[in-house]
């Protein structure tokens, strides 16, 4: 599942499926379903989280909907508990995501090299949606910005981190996602923040002289991120913002069910300048229509409890390599599910779901293995 994770999505499944399957004959052989479940610090979050969307049920527009959404957050978490229970150590985590990397090694030169230089392709998405690719594309692209900065290596180390910080940067630029742009901005200027402040203006600096020095195409990309009067993605997105605060305002407490924007935005709160209808185009807008004050709620405490989780531990953790992993991670769920966030419903999407939680394993196997070998400060 970890090669295939940025290379194809049936991949990915069939990946999940298998290790799903293996882990349940473990459990069932040695009778052990309670290993490393039992004291998890996200075991509440996510249980308060499932029962707000189970509260949405109540009064639904379609139940069948409500199953559909409800099955794939559940997948999610049954992802990132195979992975504390079945990954023993911090090593075979280190691993595991080294093969993520490579597999989006892979698709990037596939892009970026196939899509956009021989096929002339002009926004470039690998196996996937644009903007799934995108986000994946951020995710991994915070992790070589750490490590590139921070870690200390030799000169075959600066050099495959600065290879794949170009690589994955150029795919991100024709890839044409202005919310991972924001969503790496956004984390990047984080990351710094808490790391070392003095990289800030030169992070900036970086940012401004790309785009000033990328292609005209690209320019008027960045430009039609403030455009609210020509650019129909952004009208696009307003009416569907403007639609799940009509939806809240009438559901105002458990919403009109998960799963159901598009069916209760089409039937009725469509607004002018609509072109997809399928979610809010934003996490929050849309828990705040489909599942109301409650649902939202439940929402943005499984985010706060992930992200302070992390940041407790970025900052007691001593050893250096996996201090970087723990930062990293931290700044990837902000960057994709709080900024991205903000211009895509993308906490229920399988590519990045699967992605984010998987990852979101690999830290807690290693923040409990420092623990538990005391390699921590007290």
């Amino acid at each position: 599942m970890a090669f295939s994770s940025a290379l194809s999505i049936a991949g990915s499944s069939i990946g999940l499926g298998l290790a799903f399957l293996g882990y349940l004959t473990k459990a069932v052989i040695t009778r052990d379903f309670n290993s490393g479940i039992k004291n998890n610090y996200f075991n509440l979050p996510i249980l308060i989280f499932l029962l707000t969307i189970l509260i949405s049920f109540i009064g639904t527009y379609n139940l069948e909907e409500s199953i559909d959404g409800l099955e794939d957050y559940i997948l999610f978490f049954i992802l990132y508990y195979m992975i504390i229970t079945t990954v023993k150590d911090a090593k075979l985590a280190d691993k595991l995501f080294k093969t993520g990397l490579l597999s989006m090694t892979i698709a990037s030169i596939y892009a970026l090299g196939w899509q956009k230089y021989y096929l002339g392709i002009r926004r470039i998405k690998a196996n996937y949606m644009a903007l799934d690719f995108g986000a994946l594309l951020l995710i991994y692209l915070i992790f070589v910005i750490v490590y590139l900065v921070w870690l200390r290596k030799d000169l075959k180390g600066i050099i495959g981190y600065s290879i794949l910080a170009i690589l994955f940067t150029l795919t991100l630029l024709y890839n044409q996602t202005r919310g991972a742009w924001l969503g790496l901005i956004g984390a990047g200027f984080l990351v710094f923040w808490i790391r070392d402040k003095r990289w800030i203006p030169i992070f900036l600096l970086i940012i401004v002289l790309l785009g000033l020095c990328t292609p005209q195409v690209i320019q008027n990309r960045i430009k039609s991120i403030i455009d609210i009067e020509h650019s129909r993605s952004n009208l696009g997105r307003i009416a569907l913002w403007k639609g799940s605060i009509l939806m809240f305002r009438d559901n105002p407490i458990n919403g009109v069910g998960i799963g159901n924007f598009q069916e209760v935005y089409d039937t009725s709160y469509t607004q002018p300048n609509t072109t997809s209808s399928s979610h809010a185009h934003n996490n929050f807008f849309n828990f705040l229509a489909e599942t109301g004050i409650i649902g939202l709620s439940g929402f943005i405490y499984l985010l706060y409890s992930i992200l302070i989780y992390l940041y407790r531990s970025y900052c007691k953790v001593n050893d250096e390599y996996y201090k970087l992993f723990i930062l990293f991670s931290f700044a990837m769920v902000f960057g994709v599910y709080v900024i991205q966030g903000m211009t895509e419903y993308n906490f229920y999407k399988s590519v990045i779901g699967r992605t984010t939680w998987f990852l979101l394993g690999l830290s807690t196997v290693i923040i409990n293995r420092l623990i538990q070998g005391n390699n921590i400060k007290e």
